[in-house]
């Protein structure tokens, strides 16, 4: 209940038009029919198409979908993890820091951070790895410069969404990676940048790994989905 107030007292202009167009559909699909529903909604996909990229396009279609879909699956990754009484918010030889999500932003509702095949072999991965592992929920900003300070934390995840030079902690708050530019203070063997990246612009991975080991770190310069997370972490599996 108290979340709810927060959505409904804080919540941005874009989730309530969201949130309005979404039921407006399915009241259109259940009162007249699908057909007209999806025509509608195609005929908004087409004008969304005119003014916003291609990526954001693919979110937008199956928005209806990913509304209800993206909190449910966060709750299940969280269950998951807990159920699997995996360490939280703990220093370990590997950290794997969770992009968090905050409802009250439309973008919270339609793209999720992570799914649970990313987690899951990630898990398997380091499980068969034999590392001591940890997943860090709600990271702020003096979390991860604790994380990345204290030398007992070899390796790190960075698990959601961003770019080369940067990582989104929630909607409302990112790190860039340039701050932590130290590699007397800050550096790790390893740094997975499980995110999208582009062309432009250093990576943490370019800042604190030795390079060694920097082709055995997980980072792309393109804009990346769940396959590609899953083929990268089976094939190093399979090097094990």
């Amino acid at each position: 209940m108290d979340k709810m107030k927060k959505i409904l007292t804080y919540g941005d202009f874009k989730l309530i038009i969201v949130f309005a167009y979404i039921v407006s559909l399915f009241y259109l699909a259940l009162k007249i029919n699908w057909t007209n529903a999806i025509l509608f909604h195609l005929f908004v996909i087409l004008l969304f198409f005119l003014v916003y990229n291609i990526n954001e396009l693919i979110y937008f279609i199956i928005s209806p979908i990913l509304f209800f879909y993206s909190p449910i699956n966060e709750y299940l990754i969280r269950r998951y993890i807990r159920n699997k009484k995996f360490k939280i918010n703990s220093i370990s030889e590997v950290v794997i820091v969770l992009g968090g999500y905050d409802y009250t932003n439309v973008i919270s509702w339609i793209k999720p951070n992570y799914l649970m095949s990313d987690i899951k072999i990630i898990v398997k991965f380091l499980t068969l790895s034999k590392k001591d592992f940890s997943f860090y929920f709600d990271a702020k900003i003096e979390d991860i410069i604790k994380i990345m300070s204290d030398k007992a934390a070899k390796e790190v995840f960075f698990v959601g969404h961003g770019d080369s030079h940067s990582f989104q902690l929630n909607n409302k708050e990112k790190i860039y990676y340039c701050d932590f530019n130290d590699k007397l203070k800050y550096g790790k063997e390893f740094i997975h940048q499980v995110h999208c990246g582009d062309k432009w612009g250093k990576s943490l991975i370019d800042y604190l790994v030795p390079d060694g080991n920097k082709k055995k770190c997980f980072f792309f310069r393109k804009f990346i989905n769940s396959f590609d997370v899953e083929k990268w972490f089976k094939n190093k599996i399979r090097e094990l």
